[in-house]
């Protein structure tokens, strides 16, 4: 498999190239060492100059049994297709990876970007629905 192959079917490429560059400007205005809602306040700044939509803590409910039981609230959710869920902290834990792929499922939505902007380096994980497989 070729790598233009990859890049083709690239989930949501475009969008995703805009919102990473959005973020990269955020934490190298910022750097390390904020409370997530700066960078979350920061990031929803550079998304308006950057002409892309976005809704913060949208809710989700969570269903069990055809029953709404619970409901979570996203940081963010980008053009109503990509999740950002966002840390300060000084490494990941893969609990976060299991959050954000639960807010996925419960939001039936394919794509969603783990990022912390407590660390040295920006990180931004690309998680993926696997529940929902485009045919």
């Amino acid at each position: 498999m070729g790598s233009a192959t990859v890049e083709k079917d690239l989930i949501e490429k475009d969008l995703s190239y805009r919102l990473q560059g959005a973020m990269m400007e955020v934490f190298n205005r910022l750097d390390p060492g904020f409370r997530e809602e700066t960078y979350k306040r920061a990031l929803q700044s550079e998304l308006r100059v950057r002409g892309i939509a976005f809704e913060c803590e949208r809710p989700i409910p969570i269903s069990y049994r055809d029953e709404i039981i619970d409901e979570y609230r996203l940081d963010l959710l980008i053009e109503g297709r990509i999740i950002v869920e966002l840390k300060a902290v000084p490494e990941l834990h893969p609990r976060f990876e299991a959050q954000l792929l639960s807010y996925l499922k419960a939001a039936e939505l394919e794509l969603g970007y783990l990022v912390n902007f407590g660390s040295e380096k920006l990180i931004m994980k690309r998680i993926l629905n696997p529940r929902l497989r485009r045919a």
